[in-house]
């Protein structure tokens, strides 16, 4: 084997070990396709690698000839085609007749072509991801950029990465994001109330019952109700590069985006904001970082919460449901810190505190009712 191609597999080899790393940055993603378009030769050996470790079945084997080679012609639209010179005749000799030697030939262009398009982020731009938990789960997830995204009890997030920014929809739940810097592409979480922004830093974020909470934990982080964002949108023109709501939605302020214009709130570490339903704009208070991310260690903290909130807190982590059979205890204020997985000790709190005791139902339910009969 010539020096030259000793070199051509090393270098292959090296960005093989690149792409499989979940932290393979935009400079060298663009510095590889680069190196792949110089030469048909850097196409053929990185294919081969990557037929060897077993990758190529893996990302090819779901596609046909035909489809290969249609997103091979779309490709070619931006002239990043390169076709391997002797593939035809080193693949006639695992096929008959013409129309497989020039079907096999096409795959092979289509190959290098979706391969080049892929490493410079054109192609393979994966849908959305779905992560969710059920009842008492809790689930870390590495992304793709880095990032690492906790969930906590019954949250659902969907994830969607393109070339230019990286949107998290919560549709419901809580979860924590530790975000990996990139100032090219801004990192957005969508509820159903708000939409916050950040580059590089660390918050919680929670979506239930027609509120959401944002909790900074290390960093910055810009807050915006959603009524106020399309409201905004209204009267900024689209810019290119701008950052898209989920589902279709206009073009909403990159990372960059000034505080304060249309309703436009920037948080830091220790502070909380907080957009619900029936409340216009978002409100922020000091937060104590700890009890809004106590639920990591599976410990629930509340400070003058209603009973029927606490509830419904403890039912995320147990089908054994703790029910309310009257709307004054309901409404009751709790303050105390709990193990998430111990209804059974949080009801000993309750009659220890005069304030409600528990009826043990069958299949676990705990009905609380109040200590003390209502006066009549």
């Amino acid at each position: 084997m010539s020096a030259r191609r000793n070199r051509i597999t090393d270098e292959a080899a090296l960005w093989l070990a690149q792409a499989q790393d979940s932290d393979f940055p935009k400079a060298a993603r663009e510095e590889f396709a680069s190196w792949l378009a110089a030469s048909s030769e850097h196409v053929q050996e990185y294919l081969s690698l990557v037929a060897i470790s077993r990758d190529f079945r893996e990302v090819f084997a779901p596609m046909d000839a035909d489809a290969l080679v249609a997103l091979a012609r779309e490709s070619g639209k931006q002239g990043n085609v390169v076709e391997l010179p002797g593939a035809e005749a080193r693949l006639a000799a695992k096929s008959s007749g013409p129309g497989k030697r020039l079907r096999r030939k096409q795959v092979w262009a289509g190959a290098a072509a979706l391969l080049i398009a892929a490493a410079a982020g054109l192609f393979f731009a994966s849908g959305p991801t779905v992560y969710s938990t059920g009842i008492g789960e809790q689930a870390s997830f590495s992304l793709q950029d880095g990032s690492v995204v906790v969930l906590n009890a019954q949250s659902s997030l969907e994830l969607d990465y393109t070339q230019s920014e990286r949107t998290a929809r919560l549709a419901s739940g809580e979860a924590l994001f530790n975000v990996k810097e990139d100032p090219a592409r801004p990192f957005q979480v969508v509820t159903e109330l708000a939409l916050i922004r950040a580059v590089g830093t660390s918050f919680n974020v929670r979506q239930r019952d027609g509120k959401t909470a944002v909790t900074v934990v290390a960093g910055i982080v810009d807050v915006q109700s959603l009524d106020a964002w399309r409201d905004d949108e209204e009267t900024r023109p689209n810019r290119e590069g701008a950052a898209r709501l989920p589902g279709g939605g206009g073009a909403a302020a990159g990372g960059n985006a000034p505080a304060g214009g249309g309703g436009l709130v920037r948080l830091t570490a220790g502070q909380q904001a907080r957009i619900e339903e029936q409340a216009a704009g978002v409100v922020v208070i000091d937060a104590n970082i700890e009890t809004a991310t106590s639920w990591r260690e599976r410990r629930l903290v509340f400070e003058s919460r209603a009973l029927s909130e606490v509830a419904a807190e403890f039912n995320l982590y147990s089908n054994a449901r703790i029910v309310i059979g009257n709307a004054d205890l309901a409404a009751k204020l709790i303050s105390g810190a709990f193990d998430a997985d111990d209804p059974e000790s949080f009801a000993l709190f309750l009659a220890a505190a005069d304030i409600a005791v528990a009826e043990r139902r069958p299949g676990g339910t705990l009905l609380l009712r109040p200590a003390k009969p209502p006066k009549r």
